[in-house]
């Protein structure tokens, strides 16, 4: 996935959150980009993290390693 690409499959989502949350769809999607390689990495493509969130000891969910 290109870094255009990217932009333009979550800038929809990054707006929606930015009328939600307040934080700017600009800096949400630089995070994600700049966090996921543009979501090529293994946590983007297989866990959809993008920001490369850690879970807590205590967590039990799914996770992956």
């Amino acid at each position: 996935m290109t870094t255009e690409s990217y932009i333009e499959q979550y800038k929809d989502i990054a707006i929606a959150k930015m009328k939600e949350y307040g934080i700017p769809a600009s800096i949400t999607l630089a995070q994600g980009i700049l966090e996921s390689g543009s979501g090529n990495s293994r946590l983007a493509r297989e866990a959809n993290n993008h920001f490369g969130i850690k879970c807590h000891k205590e967590w039990t969910g799914k996770k992956i390693y």
